[in-house]
C-alpha cells in the first residue's frame, strides 16, 4: 500500500531529482581522495589500479578522508543514517570512511526501479538479496562481482568469507553482493532464541480485567476480545501492522505469520508437490486461507478496525505508543525495548503488553519456520562507485573481527569490558539500550553503522547472556515461544519467487497485485458466502493469468536451494 496511491509521474520526478543530488554528492565527496585514488576514479574503473599485494588488512593502507555514498533499501530504517553516532564515528577514525547513507522518500520499490532505468546509481546499495531488482543489476551489469574487486583490491580478504555462505550466495559462479546477517548452523543452538514471527501481545490491565483468562486457541482469543471491547469500548480490540504484499510476501502483513502457522502449521512442506512438480502458492492452501478467514471473523464481530487495512507504519505505531489496542503485534525486541517502556514512562506499567502464547488450531501446537538467516540485505558496489577500491578495502573491515566488535561495542574500556571472555556494554549503556533504546541509537549506533554483520560465537554468546540478565521478561517470552521452531533449512524454500525480467516475473507480479487486491475483499466480507466468493475469482483469475506456470519455475528453484546447501 505504501506509495501506491502516488501518481507514478509525480513520483519520477521527484525521485529523479532526488538522484540527481545523490549523483552531484559523490563527486563532492570524493574531493577528499588521494590523487592516486582520484586518477583511479577518472579512468571510470576498477581497471586503472595495479593488483594489490597481499601484505595485511587492505583497509590499513589508506585511512585518508573518504565518503561514498549508500541507498538502503527500507524507507524505515532512519537509525541506520550516519549522524554523530559513537559506532560511525569510530569507523570513521579507524578507516577513514564514511557512508553518505540514503533512503527513499516514498516507495521504495518505485524509487529502486527508477534509480535502476536512470542509471543513476549511488556508489553503493544495500538491498535484499532475494529482491527480484537484483537480477537486474546483475544481469545489466551495473555492479561489480565481489571476487572482482577482493582479487585487485583486497586480496586477503575473500579467506574471511564463510565457504559455505560464498557457494549459497554466488551467482553464475561470482559473488556479486556481501550477504548481511547471513548465519552459520551453529546459531540454531547459540546467541539469543529464535523468535521468527512477530507475535502478538495483550495489554497487561486490560488482561487482568477481563479476569486473564486462558488464550490457547483463536476461539479463546475472540472471546478476550470481546470481553476487552465491553470492558474498554475506546481501545481497538486487535492491532495488526499494514498489509502490502509486494513488500511483505504473500503473508500480507508481518502480523500474519502468528495466525498463519497455527492455522497451517505444516505450510511449507505442504506447498511442494513434488508429484506434479511445483511449489503451490501459499494461497491454494485451506490452513492458510482459514488464517484469513479467522480476520474476517474478528471484522464481523466488530473486533477488528477497517482503517488498520489503510494504515502507514507510523499510524499503527502512533497507537500503539497510546496503548490504543488491546491485542497488538510487533517485533519482540521493539516490544520490550521501545514500546513497552515509552507506554511505562508516559501511561504506567500497568499498560504495557504482555506476550500470548501461540494459538492451537484444532489440537495442534503452531509451527514457526526458524532456521538460520542466509541473510538479510547485501552490499552491492555498482559501476558508478567512483572509488570501487576504497568501498571493497572499506568491507574488509567491517568483515573482519576488529570490524563486527567496533560496530557492536565499541571501544574496549570506553564503552564495553571483556566479562569473562564476553564483550559486555558499561552498564550505563546496557541500561540505556534497555530503558531508552531510541537514545541508544543516536548516541552510539551500536548494530547500525556498517550493515555487514556475520555469525560469531562470541557475540552471539553475549548478546544471550546480556538478554538473560537485563531483559529477562523478554528472555522468558523467546523462549516460551521458541518450543514452537522448527529448523526449516532443509525444506529447500529459499528465494523462490521467479526473476522479475522473465515471463513467470511478469506473471507472479500479476498474482501479487490480485492477491494485494484481493486481502481486503476477504477480511472485510459480510458474510461466508461473499469471503469463499471473493476467494474463488482470485483464484480463477491466477490461473488465468498462468499462476501455474510459476509454480513450476518456484519448484525448479527449490531445488536449486537443495542443491546449494548440499541436500
Amino acid at each position: 500500500m505504501k506509495g501506491k496511491g502516488l501518481k507514478i509521474s509525480a513520483l519520477a520526478i521527484l525521485a529523479m531529482s532526488m538522484l540527481a543530488g545523490c549523483g552531484s554528492g559523490n563527486s563532492a565527496n570524493n574531493n577528499t581522495n588521494t590523487p592516486a585514488e582520484t586518477a583511479a576514479a577518472n579512468s571510470g574503473n576498477a581497471q586503472a589500479s595495479a593488483p594489490a599485494e597481499s601484505n595485511g588488512p587492505s583497509w590499513q593502507k589508506d585511512t585518508s578522508p573518504f565518503t561514498f555514498t549508500q541507498y538502503f533499501y527500507g524507507n524505515w530504517a532512519s537509525n541506520y543514517l550516519w549522524k554523530d553516532q559513537f559506532a560511525m564515528k569510530l569507523a570513521t577514525e579507524k578507516t577513514g570512511v564514511t557512508i553518505d547513507r540514503k533512503l527513499a522518500t516514498g516507495s521504495d520499490d518505485d524509487y529502486l526501479n527508477t534509480m535502476i532505468a536512470s542509471g543513476d546509481l549511488p556508489d553503493t546499495i544495500m538491498l535484499d538479496w532475494n529482491n527480484p531488482a537484483v537480477t537486474k543489476l546483475i544481469k545489466n551489469g551495473m555492479v561489480y562481482s565481489m571476487d572482482e574487486l577482493m582479487e585487485k583490491y583486497a586480496p586477503d580478504f575473500k579467506a574471511q568469507l564463510d565457504p559455505d555462505m560464498v557457494k549459497y550466495h554466488s551467482i553464475d559462479g561470482k559473488l556479486w553482493y556481501l550477504p548481511n546477517l547471513y548465519e552459520t548452523a551453529d546459531r540454531l543452538t547459540s546467541g539469543v532464541p529464535i523468535t521468527p514471527i512477530r507475535p502478538w501481545f495483550i495489554r497487561s490491565d486490560i488482561y487482568a480485567a477481563i479476569g486473564s483468562p486462558a488464550i490457547q486457541t483463536p476461539d479463546d482469543l475472540v472471546s478476550a476480545l470481546k470481553l476487552a471491547k465491553e470492558k474498554f469500548p475506546d481501545v481497538s480490540p486487535v492491532g495488526v501492522e499494514f498489509f502490502d504484499v509486494a513488500k511483505n510476501g504473500f503473508h500480507g502483513s508481518n502480523s500474519m505469520d502468528y495466525l498463519i502457522y497455527s492455522f497451517s502449521p505444516h505450510l511449507l512442506e505442504e506447498q511442494v508437490k513434488d508429484d506434479q512438480q511445483i511449489v503451490q502458492y501459499p494461497m491454494r492452501n485451506k490452513g492458510f486461507i482459514d488464517a484469513f478467514r479467522f480476520l474476517n471473523k474478528l471484522s464481523l464481530e466488530g473486533l477488528f478496525d477497517p482503517q488498520l487495512l489503510i494504515y502507514k507504519q507510523e499510524q499503527y505505531e502512533e497507537k500503539l505508543y497510546g496503548a490504543q489496542y488491546a491485542v497488538a503485534s510487533q517485533y519482540m525486541n521493539n516490544m520490550y525495548t521501545q514500546y513497552n517502556p515509552k507506554i511505562e514512562s508516559t501511561l504506567g506499567k500497568e499498560q504495557a503488553y504482555t506476550i500470548l502464547d501461540g494459538l492451537k488450531v484444532n489440537g495442534q501446537d503452531p509451527r514457526y519456520p526458524a532456521s538460520r538467516l542466509m541473510g538479510w540485505q547485501g552490499l552491492f558496489i555498482t559501476k558508478n562507485a567512483k572509488n570501487p577500491e576504497r568501498i571493497i578495502q572499506f568491507a574488509e573491515y567491517a568483515w573482519s573481527d576488529e570490524g563486527q566488535m567496533d560496530m557492536r561495542y565499541g571501544t574496549e574500556g570506553e564503552t564495553y569490558d571483556m566479562v569473562d571472555g564476553l564483550p559486555k556494554y558499561k552498564q550505563d549503556i546496557l541500561d540505556m539500550s534497555v530503558k531508552d533504546n531510541a537514545t541508544f541509537n543516536s548516541k552510539y549506533g551500536f548494530n547500525d553503522s556498517t550493515l555487514l554483520f556475520r555469525a560469531g560465537k562470541l557475540w552471539d554468546d553475549a548478546s544471550a547472556r546480556d538478554l538473560k540478565e537485563s531483559q529477562p521478561v523478554q528472555y522468558e517470552a523467546m523462549k516460551m515461544l521458541e518450543k514452537y521452531n522448527f529448523d526449516n533449512y532443509s525444506l529447500g524454500m529459499e528465494n523462490l519467487e521467479p526473476d522479475g525480467a522473465t515471463a513467470e516475473g511478469t506473471i507472479n507480479a500479476k498474482v501479487k497485485d490480485l492477491w494485494n487486491k484481493t486481502i481486503p475483499k476477504l477480511i472485510l466480507s459480510k458474510s461466508d458466502a461473499e469471503f469463499d466468493s471473493a476467494y474463488n475469482e482470485f483464484v480463477k483469475q491466477m490461473d488465468q493469468v498462468g499462476a501455474e506456470k510459476v509454480e513450476k519455475v518456484m519448484y525448479q528453484r527449490h531445488l536449486e536451494d537443495l542443491k546449494k546447501k548440499g541436500l
